[in-house]
């Protein structure tokens, strides 16, 4: 495995990778997953795996950097002052999290060439 950002290939089979994230989910086991967490005194979990991934998605858009940098920062400070809001609050991040997903990929499907050539007529 190389860690490199100009060696984001595999040592054995030679296959290349946009990034390390997709370079170690090559690694991983189809039935297995990697979302390092860090587990607060009170038994919540920020999964850091999934925050990493966001944020490496997201590092062109800094109105989205700066939106869930804040919102895991104010759910971590709830979270260690055992507010009875953390659950709300991470369901909320939860489901702006999806809608983000939701719109980027609605988005892709809207811009690619649908000609067509495509579906063979």
């Amino acid at each position: 495995m190389n860690l490199d950002d100009d060696d984001n290939y595999c040592d054995e089979c030679g296959e290349a990778f946009e990034d390390h994230f997709d370079m170690v989910d090559h690694y991983i086991d189809d039935d297995d997953e990697f979302n390092p967490m860090l587990v607060l005194p009170n038994g919540y979990k920020l999964m850091l795996g999934s925050l990493l991934r966001f944020l490496n998605e997201h590092a062109d858009n800094p109105g989205q950097i700066r939106q869930i940098t804040q919102s895991v920062y104010v759910t971590l400070y709830a979270a260690n002052k055992g507010l009875d809001v953390v659950t709300e609050m991470v369901e909320e991040m939860v489901v702006n999290s999806e809608m983000l997903r939701f719109d980027d990929s609605l988005e892709k499907l809207l811009t690619e060439d649908t000609s067509d050539e495509e579906f063979g007529e």
